[in-house]
């Protein structure tokens, strides 16, 4: 019995094993890779074009599933809101490069842009699909 001891002696043992080390830093990596997500936010640019904020929007509305609505005033301020929940505060904002008057443009969950009338002035030639005001040369199709 006391050569066991002294063979495997626990009181005295100092270190970790090299397969206890992997292990933990494999967990580690496990719950970084699940976690690190979470904290990381794709930084914003303070200025865009009507393009990138409307992607945002549908990018909003999609990820959400429901409605939501850009609004860009004449200044080319931009907000989206989410159209279920008309008293929380607005889920994105920022400003456009130029400005492009006033709009609406509500968007489905599906990602379709659909522009509101403003000051009785509709928007001609629209792509309710591309979300984008349609090329000259592209015709509708049957």
């Amino acid at each position: 019995m006391s050569q066991r001891r002294r063979r495997f002696p626990t009181l005295g043992r100092r270190g970790v094993t090299l397969l206890e080390l992997i292990v933990v830093l494999a967990l580690l990596g496990l719950v970084l890779a699940v976690v690190a997500p979470a904290f990381i936010v794709p930084a914003t640019a303070s200025t865009s074009d009507l393009a990138s904020s409307l992607a945002t929007a549908r990018r909003a509305a999609v990820l959400r599933g429901e409605p939501v609505t850009l609004t860009v005033d004449d200044a080319g301020a931009w907000r989206v809101d989410g159209d279920a929940s008309p008293t929380a505060p607005a889920i994105a904002t920022g400003r456009l490069a130029s400005t492009v008057g006033r709009r609406r443009i509500r968007v489905s969950p599906l990602g379709t842009c659909v522009p509101e009338p403003v000051d009785g002035a509709r928007v001609a030639d629209w792509n309710a699909l591309g979300c984008s005001l349609a090329s000259p040369g592209s015709g509708a199709r049957p």
